[in-house]
């Protein structure tokens, strides 16, 4: 079984046209995709359009997903996200259609392939949505846990770790890598426990102009994105 791992889009449409255009390739039996439709980036109701067509396609809620349904029920939260993260929660709220509406509300929180030993999460699995796995963390804790791989993703960090008992792999983010790369996903042979990380480019030029286009504030919406090593 071949498997297309991707995660934190973020309301970048610029960045997941172009990696899912690269995915469509790989010929794969099943995507798993860990989390974060939604934050940070624009286009979120469109991201979702596109991955509600996405044959074989196993979705997880991340921290943001959650954070924007909470908000929907909560002007507090609202103002309180917005001015920590921008202008996208407001956007999403007036633009998402009922059927999108739906399918982000009954994202799951893990995802499990017993007969391969795989499991998902967008934090991790200790904390769903909240805690974060880097390559340099601690990872004994995973040798208790009763999978062959683990997909993680909400650090923005591509990372493979291999111990003794359990592999542990982040795809990194689609959206808004952290990790000075361009955004990225992984293809994971099941059979072959082959894995690869692959880069895409797209025109990130594009996205600051819409960020400005829009008046959007938030000043790390943009700082991020030069980490691209281009």
């Amino acid at each position: 079984m071949k498997i297309g791992i991707f995660s934190d889009i973020h309301g970048n449409l610029y960045a997941f046209e172009n990696v899912y255009n690269e995915l469509k390739k790989e010929g794969c039996d099943l995507h798993l995709f860990l989390g974060d439709i939604c934050g940070y980036y624009f286009q979120q109701n469109e991201v979702i359009d596109i991955l509600r067509d996405i044959p074989h396609l196993e979705a997880l809620a991340g921290n943001h997903d959650i954070m924007f349904l909470k908000s929907l029920e909560d002007k507090n939260l609202m103002k309180e996200y917005t001015e920590r993260y921008g202008l996208s929660f407001e956007l999403l709220k007036g633009t998402i259609t009922p059927e999108n509406l739906d399918f982000l509300q009954r994202l799951p929180k893990e995802f499990h392939l017993g007969r391969y030993g795989i499991a998902g999460f967008h934090g991790s699995p200790w904390s769903f949505l909240e805690e974060y796995v880097y390559p340099d963390s601690p990872t004994q804790r995973f040798d208790t846990l009763d999978y062959d791989i683990v997909f993680l993703g909400h650090t923005h960090w591509t990372m493979d770790i291999i111990r003794e008992r359990i592999r542990i792999v982040n795809p990194g983010s689609v959206g808004q890598p952290r990790d000075g790369g361009w955004p990225s996903y992984a293809v994971y042979d099941a059979r072959s426990e082959k894995l690869e990380v692959k880069r895409v480019n797209y025109n990130v030029n594009a996205l600051i102009e819409d960020i400005k286009r829009r008046k959007e504030t938030n000043a790390y919406l943009i700082d991020v994105l030069h980490r691209i090593k281009q």
